[in-house]
């Protein structure tokens, strides 16, 4: 123990018990006067039992959350009842009933107060709860029993006007109850050093005192106002522990409060930056725009004005087919998260690509309320995508394209009663006109057969392609044998009728091609390597049977 504990020590100890038993002795001595004032008692006990009330309840609340029944909710129990009785106390006359619920107040406190040795425990929300309520019926059905039953108190005051030994020995047991809980606070004040413990320790041993210098005191009398303030006292040492708790708790609401300012500027700025950076939106139930973010407007091309309020279709791409729309509604109905790539189209009719996560939001109750989306700009990487899988020359899909998508495309087509078609073309005799016309002739000429093929198919589920050299070729659907022929027949005119002069052409003195078409009901398709050799054999029977024509498997 150090100089500085053993000080602090011997000057609480002076401070709570030699000097009130000095003065008191002193008083009672020297000054054997009376000083009757049962306003001014009143006041004393009134104020006190308030005080206790109030100081109880801050405790009970502090550890509701916990449920924890700590030593100080143990000081609840006991300053409760003290502080209820006490009232009582003070608003009763002078007499018998005067100083019984005085005495008892005592009693009880002193005794309840020996349960801080008692270790903390966690009870149940409910025995929580019920511990003030049964407390203070206690107290209350003590206070008025004894109103009720004046008659079977047993005396306190002897004819002298001293107290009896029942009144002395009540307060003599109350304040020894008193000191062995002072001695739990001193002992953990030596061991800790804590404030709290110290406080409480005078608190205590002023309650104590008080309750030893009652024994020698008579009513009225100077002693009798003495223990009186020693009481108050005590009780004021218990507000000056909460205002040092509460001034504690305001430092750390403030500092707190300081850490919450500097991160919301934090989360401000973040937020700031994810608005200007990051595409979001959320929709009602509808698909009504109820919030986008700058970046969102920004790709769009839209203010926030001209979309909100509006439905997200607004931005719907043309060639994004009704099936894909109808798969991610079907998604997020049935509250799942959709993930995809989505082609939408700005405000000046350019189109954009996004990856976008769609998913449902709900408030507090569960109820979906709508949803959310986060996206991300993908144009440069489908920019890429479609370099990697487009002929640079004619901008038709490549052969790498085609090996893509078939395996996919022939399985959605099984699902289907239509006629897969898939048509191999070559230009005759494409060589010999290079030869003649030279290079860069020859690119015009597949660039022209490439724009022929682009536009008579116009459909968003027909696919043409540049297979390398002067071979192309289609895919599409048809509802019968015979529009597939026809449409196979059809391409070949036009391609004729383009005019295009080739002189050295064996068959024919313009640009013309053979065609190897297979046609097959959609459950019939087994693979796509099938199909592409199957073509790939019907085109070389079309070359050397005269070429220039269309044949078939059918």
């Amino acid at each position: 123990m150090n100089n500085k504990i053993k000080i602090n020590l011997l000057m609480l100890i002076f401070l709570t018990i030699f000097f009130p038993v000095i003065l008191g002795y002193f008083l009672n001595h020297y000054l054997n006067m009376k000083y009757i004032s049962i306003p001014l008692h009143s006041g004393f006990e009134v104020s006190g039992g308030v005080i206790a009330i109030v100081i109880s309840m801050i405790f009970y609340f502090k550890y509701s959350k916990k449920h924890l029944l700590t030593q100080y909710n143990r000081i609840t129990i006991a300053l409760l009842t003290m502080g209820i009785i006490d009232i009582f106390h003070g608003i009763v006359m002078p007499g018998k009933l005067f100083v019984w619920l005085h005495s008892i107040a005592v009693f009880l406190g002193g005794t309840l107060f020996i349960t801080v040795w008692i270790n903390n425990k966690i009870v149940s929300k409910k025995i929580y709860k019920l511990i003030p309520l049964l407390v203070s019926l206690f107290a209350i059905i003590v206070s008025i029993l004894s109103i009720v039953f004046i008659d079977y108190i047993p005396e306190m005051i002897n004819e002298d006007k001293t107290f009896t030994i029942t009144a002395d020995l009540l307060n003599f047991i109350g304040g020894v109850g008193f000191f062995i809980a002072s001695y739990k606070f001193l002992f953990d004040y030596i061991k800790k050093q804590n404030i709290n413990d110290y406080l409480f320790a005078g608190h205590t041993l002023l309650f104590g005192i008080a309750g030893i210098l009652f024994v020698s005191s008579e009513i009225w009398d100077l002693q009798w106002w003495l223990w009186h303030l020693l009481r108050l006292s005590a009780y004021i040492i218990a507000l000056y522990y909460l205002y040092i708790e509460f001034r504690e708790e305001i430092k750390l609401i403030e500092k707190t409060n300081n850490k919450l300012n500097k991160a919301n500027k934090e989360i401000k700025k973040y937020i700031s930056l994810v608005d200007e950076h990051v595409i979001l939106s959320s929709t009602d139930l509808q698909g009504n725009i109820n919030y986008v973010s700058k970046a969102f407007c920004k790709i769009s091309g839209y203010s926030k004005k001209e979309l909100l309020g509006k439905n997200h279709s607004l931005l719907k791409d043309e060639k994004m087919s009704k099936e894909f729309y109808e798969d991610l509604w079907e998604t997020i109905l049935s509250n799942k998260t959709w993930r995809g790539e989505i082609k939408n189209r700005r405000k000046d009719g350019t189109s954009y690509w996004i990856k976008a996560s769609i998913f449902p939001i709900f408030n507090s109750y569960g109820k979906k309320i709508g949803y959310s989306s986060i996206r991300e700009d993908i144009s440069d990487k489908k920019i890429i995508e479609k370099i990697s899988i487009t002929d640079p020359l004619t901008g038709l899909y490549n052969r790498r394209y085609l090996e893509n998508i078939l395996p996919g495309l022939l399985n959605s087509l099984k699902r289907e009663n239509n006629f897969f078609s898939f048509l191999m073309i070559d230009i005759d005799f494409f060589k010999q006109y290079n030869d003649t016309y030279g290079h860069n002739k020859g690119d015009k000429v597949l660039k022209e057969v490439a724009n022929t093929l682009r536009n008579t198919l116009k459909r968003k589920d027909d696919y043409y392609f540049r297979l390398g050299g002067e071979e192309f070729a289609i895919i599409f659907k048809s509802k019968t044998v015979e529009n597939a022929i026809q449409f196979s027949q059809s391409l070949k005119n036009s391609i004729e009728n383009l005019n295009i002069e080739h002189k050295n052409s064996k068959i024919s003195d313009k640009i013309t091609i053979s065609l190897g078409l297979v046609c097959k009901a959609s459950k019939e398709v087994k693979s796509f390597e099938d199909i592409y050799k199957e073509a790939d054999l019907l085109l070389y029977k079309a070359k050397n049977s005269g070429r220039n024509k269309v044949v078939s498997n059918l």
